[in-house]
Order: structure tokens, then sequence, then C-alpha cells
């Protein structure tokens, strides 16, 4: 199967879940935001976090990146933004980039409270930690419009330094049925998922002291939501891959307490035309062969999926393998 490999896993359960009493908002059926604030920031919401993963190449050279900023809220209050620093929101940032020819990973994590150098603007992207920011620069006005722009630029300790151009080579995606993606029966557990799937990317690595002109493809995930797991779920498996075909795939579990799998789990097609197909967990498998551990923390991480999933084209199976 010929597909790039932009595959990423995340096991999340930092979050806690939110009950219907609170007054933070949440996602509601058949809701289309509009175009440039679906984008920026939604305070009334709890938790949100645009995320950036990809591959690129400089000659014979290969790299991947990450860069994931986080806004927590605090109170479920949205208040004016201005340069004080305030406690009613928390911004948190991962990056990383892995050079693959060497084996090395390099990475960082911040976390500051709302204030001039940590921030999210309403209205269109625009998010700042520290000299980290995601920004985007004006575009088509349409929300399937292709050549959507961003700016990311960002430093790792004092050992990278990564400044790239991001444009939409597809329409954008909102996964889920009825514009939202529920992840258990209560609807307080759902999201606003909308997602670039495949991005353009070109521009600046300084990695070891040299400076290289970089090119590559990368994957926008921007969520929005009060509550990203329901009662008795403790975390989720995500994946994403991009196929040489020009189609994409997403999927994730969501992993209970009891150690079973959630029928809210679920694994999305997109076609070349950014066209989605479902599927419910059962209709595909996620077969975990590999764990990595922490020597710090003594922490165990699903690494290395391995998804069987009928391809939608086709109607053949496919095995899938996240270990490249």
């Amino acid at each position: 199967r010929s597909f790039s490999i932009l595959c990423a896993w995340l096991v999340f359960c930092i979050f806690p879940t939110v009950s219907a009493a609170e007054a933070w908002s949440i996602p509601q059926a058949n809701r289309q935001l509009p175009f440039t604030a679906t984008h920026g920031a939604h305070p009334d919401f709890r938790i949100e976090w645009w995320y950036l993963t990809g591959h690129l190449e400089s000659g014979e050279r290969r790299f991947g990146y990450q860069a994931t900023f986080f806004r927590l809220g605090q109170e479920p209050t949205a208040t004016a933004e201005d340069d004080a620093f305030g406690d009613e929101q928390l911004f948190l940032a991962h990056m990383g980039i892995t050079d693959v020819e060497t084996g090395e990973h390099i990475h960082e994590e911040r976390l500051n409270r709302s204030g001039w150098n940590a921030f999210a603007r309403t209205g269109d992207t625009h998010v700042v930690n520290g000299n980290w920011s995601l920004k985007r620069q004006p575009g088509p006005a349409g929300p399937n419009k292709q050549g959507e722009t961003f700016l990311l630029e960002g430093t790792i300790k004092g050992d990278a330094r990564l400044s790239l151009r991001l444009i939409g080579k597809k329409p954008l995606v909102v996964f889920g049925e009825e514009g939202i993606s529920r992840k258990g029966p209560e609807g307080t557990a759902s999201s606003y998922y909308v997602t670039f799937t495949r991005l353009q990317a070109s521009g600046m690595l300084v990695l070891g002291g040299e400076t290289l002109a970089v090119s590559g493809e990368g994957w926008m995930d921007h969520e929005i939501s009060s509550s990203q797991l329901d009662d008795g779920q403790v975390g989720w498996d995500w994946a994403c891959l991009q196929f040489d075909d020009g189609r994409e795939i997403m999927g994730f579990i969501l992993r209970n307490d009891d150690g079973s799998v959630s029928p809210y789990s679920k694994l999305v097609w997109v076609d070349e035309k950014a066209q989605l197909s479902h599927q419910k967990y059962g209709e595909y498998e996620w077969i975990k062969e590999g764990v990595w551990k922490s020597l710090a923390t003594g922490g165990a991480y699903p690494i290395e999926p391995r998804i069987r999933t009928p391809d939608p084209k086709t109607g053949k199976c496919e095995n899938l393998s996240c270990d490249r």
C-alpha cells in the first residue's frame, strides 16, 4: 500500500469531564461556525487546541515535526483580551523535531497563564506561547476553499528553530456527524473538529547550527469542546495517514477504564475531494503492536498501531502499519 507516512498517536487523559450543569458551552449539532471565527479561539468552551504534524525534506535528509497549542479555560466566562496577565486561561504548548537520519528527537513543552506572551485571539488564528506562534494569513473567504495559509514559528530550547509556511492543498474537513464529533451518548462529550488534512509545507529548519531549506506536507487539527471524554473513558489513541493517491485517514479508539474500547471510536477515510466515509469500531480493527515506557515516570504509551480497514474505493481490506 503506497502512502506517505504522516502518522501520529496521542494518549490523552488530562482533561476532566464536564457536567451539563456547568456554564461552559457545548457543541451543537448542525451549527456551522463562521469561517474565520472557526479558526480563532472560543473562550466560552473549556478546551481547545491547534495541532500540527508532518514530515519535511531537505535534499536526502528527512525530518518529522509536531507543534500543538492548547487553551484551557479555568472559568466559564469569556473575558476581554489584553496584555495583562490573568488566570482565566492557561496556555500549554508542545513542539518537537525528529531527525530521521540520526534518530534524534528534540522537544520542549511550555505552560503559561494568559498575558502578553501567551494568548489565543478570537475571530481568526493567532496563537502565541513565548516565541512560538501560529497565525493564519488572509486567504479565500469560504469554508470549502483551498489555499488557506498559516505561518508556524518556533524554537526548541537552543537546539532548533523552525519557520514554516503551510498552505491548504485540500478543502477544510469537518469530522463527525451533524457537524460535531461525539465521544459518548451524552452531548457534553463532543467537539467541533475541523481539519486541513493536507498542507503544503515550505520554509527553514535550523538544526545543529546548520540552516536547511525544507519542504514537505502536513496536517492540522483544530478541536473545540468543553469535555473530550465521557464518564468511564480514560483516554484515546489517535492516528492520521496521508496516501500517495491524495486520500487520508483519521482514526482513533477511545479507551474505557475497564480496558475495553468505546463504541464511539471512529475511523474516517477522506477522499481526493475531501468527502468523508465513516467507519464505526468493529468495522475496522486497531491492533496495538508496541509500547514505549518512560524511564522517568514508568508510564506506558501505545505506539506503532496496525489498522485493518476496508478501503471504501475498492472494498478490499487493507492492513496499514504506523511503524514507519
